[in-house]
């Protein structure tokens, strides 16, 4: 695959006069002679080699390679030309070593893992569609999809044949087994065999339609006419049926999780509609997954704006493919798409959609509390975190110079010097004096108002925060004459005995979702801080921010925010108008 011809052009056209073999290889830490060899195809140069050489000569690593032979490669032949060995890509797509040699020999992808073929296209530098290429080309995929062609076949010619209308179900053997070749559960493929079933039936009715107008229609040209598209009605047929393996397989590598397709269909909605593009802007959740399927939009953007985005050509492919297949997976998200689309042709604000999408499909909310529910310590922040400071200097425990503001920060600054006993006693002195404050903390405008009309709908509730859950269940109880049952209603995950776990980590958030069984993808976390949105992003739910000020807005956004708003007011008015159209 390597070049060593490619090598020598590049080295002599990278600057006037070219490079020196010598210089080439002061530059990439080898000797003259291994630059040399590499170039008369004496040596290979292992991977990381690759890439300094291709840094050294300012082109890409896939430059350094001869294509000629390129439609045959097999993925570890593509990520060896792009100078990656597997350990980088296991780094970069967050797999285990035998996650991804399952991946690169058979082409299975964790089903916990979305969009696992589009981050591995943009690793690569390729679009996903070579990719699938590539994957196509590996022995184990092939053998793989024989053995799955086989038992569609079969699936397939019993679901169509004469007076049978059933359709493919979980608990069916066979589709038990293709599930099992694909590395995916029985009612996720049962549900896209019985869409792709009913599709098939649609078209054996069109087809049966147009072979009785060929036979009998009014005139020869009706009947011609109605003979064409009845033949090309079974080659799309045939077409649909010797494809499906290849298809699903493509598809379970690529499949984005319900808020990534969302995502994806409201840009696809929105297309020239420069305030739509934005609202769908705003709900990108900044995954990598969904890189090589958005590209900057043509609109022009105001001064000092970021330009909304669209569709790219991979993404325009990946939805038109299988928005059939997404449909049948996620209902929730194809009824929001119809309101998305609804409201831009009603007028409503983009912004104000999306946080009615977002609520609407959303199973469990989660909030902070220092910050959107209250100001637990309000004025006397200072003074507290003074305290905590000389009861940490009492345990012999040191804090940094010049203290902090923040009283939480003093317990987090101190945990890996003390002892589990000393780190409990100021844990507990820390304790009381939240819980004496959430007596007396009155809360902030909208708290009470966005806390009662969320109980009165379908969602589940929790408070996730670094404070102590005592002070939270007091803070809560005093809500009570303003939210009525709500208290009883919300549960509080506060500060985690080992404070390590504290957000930014995802520790709390993931508890929080796994206990009250709520999916992560239907899970939206309600913060005002940068260490909220980067713990939201890293279980992997949505975000919404509450901000104030622009400057902060911004900083959440940056963080990973798929919407900021400034009051509750606004998160209000969204829920409120979702319990209005159910009840």
């Amino acid at each position: 695959m390597f070049s060593g011809a490619r090598l020598r052009q590049a080295r002599a056209e990278v600057q006037p006069g070219g490079l020196s073999a010598e210089e080439l290889a002061k530059r990439v830490g080898a000797s003259k002679a291994q630059i040399l060899a590499y170039e008369h195809g004496q040596r290979v140069p292992d991977p990381p080699r690759i890439r300094r050489l291709a840094e050294a000569l300012g082109v890409r690593p896939l430059e350094l390679a001869n294509q000629a032979g390129m439609a045959y490669w097999q993925l570890a032949d593509l990520r060896r030309a792009n100078g990656l060995r597997a350990s980088d890509l296991c780094r970069e797509l967050e797999l285990n070593p035998h996650s991804y040699r399952r991946l690169e020999t058979t082409g299975l992808s964790p089903e916990s893992r979305y969009g696992m073929a589009v981050r591995l296209a943009g690793t690569l530098g390729v679009s996903v569609q070579v990719l699938e290429r590539h994957i196509a080309n590996v022995p184990g995929v092939r053998q793989r999809l024989d053995r799955v062609r086989e038992l569609l076949s079969t699936l397939v010619d019993t679901h169509l044949a004469p007076g049978c209308a059933d359709v493919p179900e979980p608990e069916d053997e066979v589709v038990k087994a293709v599930a099992a070749h694909y590395a995916r559960s029985a009612p996720t493929v049962a549900r896209i065999l019985q869409q792709q079933i009913m599709a098939l039936r649609e078209m054996h009715h069109r087809q049966a339609t147009e072979a009785a107008t060929a036979h009998y229609g009014v005139t020869s040209e009706d009947q011609d006419r109605a003979r064409r598209r009845m033949q090309n009605e079974a080659v799309r047929i045939h077409q649909s049926i010797v494809t499906l393996p290849q298809r699903m397989d493509a598809f379970f590598r690529a499949q984005l999780s319900p808020h990534g397709w969302e995502t994806l269909g409201q840009l696809h909605i929105a297309r020239s509609s420069k305030a739509a593009l934005t609202a769908a802007q705003n709900t990108l959740p900044h995954a990598p997954s969904l890189v090589p399927f958005i590209q900057p939009a043509s609109i022009q953007a105001g001064a000092g704006r970021t330009a909304p985005y669209m569709l790219s050509r991979d993404g325009q492919h990946h939805y038109a493919a299988f928005k059939p297949w997404y449909d049948a997976l996620y209902p929730w998200v194809q009824e929001s798409l119809r309101q998305f689309e609804a409201q831009l042709e009603a007028g409503e604000p983009p912004s104000h959609a999306w946080l009615r999408h977002c609520f609407a499909q959303s199973q469990t909310v989660l909030f902070s509390f220092d910050g959107v529910l209250c100001r637990l310590f309000a004025d006397n922040v200072r003074s507290v975190s003074g305290h905590l400071t000389q009861a940490a200097h009492s345990l012999q425990l040191g804090t940094a110079p010049g203290g902090t503001a923040d009283p939480v920060a003093v317990l987090r600054s101190v945990v890996d010097q003390g002892s589990p006993e000393q780190i409990r006693e100021l844990d507990g002195i820390l304790t009381s004096y939240e819980t004496e404050a959430a007596r007396r903390a009155e809360p902030l405008p909208g708290a009470a108002q966005l806390l009662g009309v969320l109980s009165r709908g379908p969602w589940r509730i929790a408070v996730v925060t670094d404070h102590a859950s005592a002070a939270v269940q007091t803070f809560l109880t005093h809500l009570r004459p303003d939210t009525g049952d709500a208290p009883n209603l919300v549960d509080v995950f506060g500060r985690p005995t080992d404070p390590r776990l504290m957000k930014p980590n995802p520790h709390a958030v993931s508890l929080a979702t796994s206990v009250l069984g709520g999916d992560r993808s239907r899970t939206v976390l309600i913060g005002e801080s940068l260490a909220d949105a980067l713990a939201a992003q890293a279980a992997g739910v949505q975000f919404i921010g509450v901000a104030s000020q622009r400057s902060q807005a911004r900083r959440l956004k940056q963080a990973g925010a798929a919407n900021v708003v400034e009051t509750l007011a606004t998160l209000i008015a969204a829920i409120s108008r979702i319990n209005g159209t159910r009840s």
